[in-house]
């Protein structure tokens, strides 16, 4: 709402600190939960699989805002920068509105799927590493 002014950084600080304040209830989060859902020896696939799966969407994310941008006209002047950064930060909103309603549907502490909560707490210590360390 404050782009087509001449907005300063102190007006516009508010939004980002917002910002960083929602992607780290957003990132740790999301990491554990994916996590928690799987059993221990597939972590590092369920973690590889979240990452590229959250590049895909910054990559589609970024696709569907230039197109938004593109489409409302946007140059790289001032007047035509605000106007089209506008409908482009809108429809980043609804996106990010959307999958906060999305979220609110994951399951909430379950045990990985096949392993009942004590044998998957077994599981994890033996997994645990044992030597001293040094140092």
């Amino acid at each position: 709402m404050i782009l087509p002014g001449a907005a300063t950084y102190g007006e516009q600080l508010p939004a980002y600190i917002a910002a960083g304040i929602g992607m780290g209830l957003t990132f740790s989060p999301l990491s554990n939960a994916v996590l928690a859902s799987v059993a221990p020896a597939d972590h590092a696939k369920a973690n590889g699989t979240n990452s590229t799966l959250r590049e895909i969407g910054v990559a589609l994310g970024t696709a569907v805002l230039t197109a938004v941008f593109t489409g409302a006209n946007g140059t790289l002047t001032p007047s035509g920068f605000a106007a089209a950064a506008q409908p482009a930060v809108l429809v980043g909103a609804a996106a990010v509105a959307l999958g906060a309603l999305l979220a609110l549907l994951l399951p909430a502490g379950r045990a990985p799927r096949g392993i009942a909560a004590p044998e998957a707490e077994a599981q994890a210590v033996q997994h645990r590493v044992t030597e001293p360390v040094a140092v």
